[in-house]
């Protein structure tokens, strides 16, 4: 089904796709930029599109490298357990006030704590 310059289709879970993974570990690393290169729909991105491009904080290896389980993470930042638990899963994305509390948080927790303390 094509509607606009969107194509969707479903993939049939008895048929998944196949990729030649013994092709792809024989080449070489030029040969496959020079095959990702030739993929007009799928070029890599350059270096200033990713310097541009905004990054997502990491919620798990924020809150393990302070330490804390989901609970004490989601406990004390003021956060939902279920919020971490889907940042985490990856079923939703952070948004952007979250994105810069996370960011904070990674930087400077007591920072996060003492503002907390305060409220």
């Amino acid at each position: 089904m094509r509607k606009g310059a969107i194509t969707k289709f479903k993939l049939d879970p008895n048929k998944s796709p196949r990729s030649d993974w013994k092709a792809f570990d024989a080449m070489s690393e030029a040969e496959r930029h020079a095959m990702a290169m030739s993929d007009q729909d799928a070029k890599p991105a350059k270096r200033s599109q990713l310097k541009k491009a905004r990054r997502v904080p990491d919620v798990a290896k924020i809150r393990t490298d302070l330490g804390l389980t989901q609970e004490e993470f989601a406990v004390q930042f003021g956060l939902p357990l279920g919020t971490i638990r889907d940042w985490e899963q990856g079923a939703h994305l952070p948004d952007r006030a979250a994105q810069v509390l996370l960011t904070v948080i990674a930087t400077d927790p007591k920072a996060v704590l003492r503002a907390l303390e305060n409220t």
